[in-house]
C-alpha cells in the first residue's frame, strides 16, 4: 500500500470520526432542548389545570351559596312571623356553614389565578356579604325583603361575572 492510499484512508477515518463527534454533540444538544421544551410544556399544562380546578372549586362554592340564597325569598313571604324567622334562621345557619369553604376557595383563587378572576372573585365575596347583611335586615323587618332581592340579583350577577372572567383567562393562557 502506498503512502497516498494510507493518507486517504487516515483522512477518511478522521473525517468520519469528526463527523460522528459533531453529530453526537448536535443530537445531545437537540435532546436537551427537546427535554427542556417538554418539561416547560408539562409545567404550563399543570399550571393551567390547577387554575381550572381552582376556578371550578370557587364556582362550586359560590353556587352552593347561591342555591341557599335562592331558597330564602319563599320564606320571606311566610305570614307567620315565628315560622318565617325559624326558617330564615335555619337558612342563615346553612349559609354560615358554607361560608368557610367559600372563603378557602377564595383564598386559593387569590393565590393561583390571574388578576381578572381574582377581582371577580372578590366581587362575589363582597356581593355575598351584602346579600347576607340584607338577609339579616329582612329577618328583623320583612319590609327589607326588596333590598335582599336586589342584593341576591347582584350576587348572582357577580358569580356570572366570575365565570366569564375565568373563561376569558383560560382562553388567554
Amino acid at each position: 500500500m502506498d503512502n497516498t492510499t494510507l493518507w486517504v484512508a487516515l483522512l477518511t477515518a478522521a473525517t468520519a470520526v469528526g463527523a460522528s463527534w459533531v453529530t453526537n454533540r448536535g443530537n445531545a444538544q437537540a435532546a436537551r432542548i427537546q427535554a427542556r421544551a417538554a418539561a416547560e410544556a408539562a409545567h404550563i399544562a399543570r399550571e393551567r389545570e390547577a387554575r381550572r380546578a381552582t376556578h371550578l372549586d370557587f364556582i362550586e362554592q359560590a353556587n352552593e351559596m347561591r342555591i341557599l340564597y335562592l331558597r330564602i325569598p319563599k320564606y320571606l313571604k311566610v305570614e307567620d312571623e315565628g315560622s318565617r324567622l325559624a326558617s330564615l334562621a335555619d337558612l342563615r345557619d346553612q349559609l354560615r356553614d358554607s361560608y368557610r369553604p367559600f372563603l378557602r376557595s377564595l383564598a386559593v383563587v387569590s393565590l393561583e389565578c390571574h388578576a381578572e378572576p381574582i377581582a371577580a372573585a372578590k366581587a362575589v365575596h363582597a356581593a355575598s356579604g351584602e346579600a347576607y347583611g340584607r338577609l339579616v335586615a329582612a329577618e328583623e323587618d320583612v319590609r327589607e325583603a326588596d333590598g335582599f332581592l336586589r342584593a341576591l340579583d347582584a350576587y348572582r350577577a357577580s358569580v356570572d361575572s366570575f365565570i366569564e372572567a375565568a373563561r376569558q383567562a383560560e382562553r388567554e393562557t
